[in-house]
């Protein structure tokens, strides 16, 4: 049983489009004997009552008495019942949680007042608060040592760089920034975070390096797309949804021997496909007509064998004069045209 009403939903149409499809080919086989019409007979009943029972399940989740398909919609919009979003959930929460830290900073506070009443904890705290400040700036907080290259170059860009700071989008290579003087290179570094010992030319080329990092992180960011499950790309060139992925079966695969042994992946694509060129193009290269007869054909030895039975059943209807036409002579004897033509040469009629 599928997980999801909507899942359940696509699952109940595509078993009944299935059947439906069954019930037609088999009804096309024409049934020699009684028997075979009647085994023929109990088989669509059989279907019919499955595709009914599909209906009735259908009916009942269109009717949606429990709300239950409507929960499920709104929930795919990030949104309940109540009109709650699930981001200002989530909010809530991180309120929460901040107020809990101001609880346990307060607490900590307390506590230290109790057990050290002569110290100045206001103070303290603003001696703590400046030097987190300064090794922030610098880059020297663990786990966000970046922050510190990653201002300086959104600085430089926007202008707003101090005036040590060096717009490092004007220098391609290491000779140009040894263009600079080496007090101002060492600055540059300094404010970075960055060793500002060596020679001017290990300054510049570390100096550069930094420009090159940015960058390649920047890029990275663009590129990279988290997709574990391999979904299909949308329009805006990001995965598209599980759900939708489920909802259109886009998980199916379907082989075509006549394409090449290409695949179509999706009940809509595979159907769309004995329309499109490829298909169209493996057919003229077995030399048969692309018609409605052929729909759903994918092998190259079933299509050949139909058409031999679709020409086979066109020649039984095809008017043939010297057998059938009928030819009679002076004397009331009748004659196939066949017949009557080489008597009449022979002289005898």
């Amino acid at each position: 049983m599928s997980s999801t009403l909507l899942e359940q939903t696509r699952a109940a149409h595509e078993e009944i489009e299935r059947l439906e499809r069954v019930i037609v080919r088999d009804l096309q086989q024409e049934m020699k004997t009684h028997k075979d019409r009647l085994h023929q007979s109990h088989r669509v009943k059989s279907w019919v009552e499955t595709m009914m029972d599909s209906s009735g399940r259908l009916a009942d989740i269109y009717d949606d008495k429990d709300q239950a398909r409507k929960e499920e919609i709104v929930a795919l919009g990030g949104q309940g019942l109540g009109g709650q979003t699930v981001f200002s959930a989530f909010y809530d929460r991180m309120k929460e949680y901040q107020d809990y830290l101001e609880e346990v900073v307060a607490y900590l506070q307390s506590f230290y007042t109790r057990t050290q009443p002569l110290q100045d904890i206001d103070k303290m705290i603003a001696k703590v608060e400046a030097d987190f400040e300064s090794r922030w700036n610098a880059g020297g907080v663990q786990g966000w040592e970046d922050r510190a290259v990653l201002r300086s170059s959104q600085q430089s860009q926007n202008g707003n760089a101090p005036p040590h700071d060096i717009d490092l989008n004007i220098y391609d290579t290491v000779d140009k920034l040894l263009e600079i003087r080496p007090e101002r290179l060492k600055e540059a570094l300094a404010s970075l975070g960055l060793k500002v010992g060596g020679t001017p030319e290990e300054r510049a080329r570390r100096l550069l390096l930094t420009k090159a990092t940015v960058e390649s992180e920047s890029d990275d960011e663009e590129q990279h797309i988290y997709n574990p499950l391999k979904l299909p790309m949308g329009w805006d060139g990001k995965p598209i949804p599980y759900w939708l992925y489920k909802l259109h079966g886009l998980g199916q695969e379907f082989q075509c021997e006549i394409c090449g042994k290409y695949s179509y992946w999706g009940r809509r694509a595979f159907e769309r496909h004995f329309k499109e060129w490829r298909h169209q193009h493996g057919m003229r290269c077995l030399g048969i007509p692309n018609t409605k007869n052929f729909h759903e054909i994918t092998q190259i030895e079933d299509a050949k064998k139909l058409w031999e039975k679709i020409k086979a059943n066109s020649g039984v209807n095809t008017w043939k004069p010297d057998v059938e036409e009928e030819c009679e002579d002076g004397e009331g004897n009748v004659y196939n045209r066949k017949t009557y033509m080489e008597l009449q040469r022979q002289g005898l009629v």
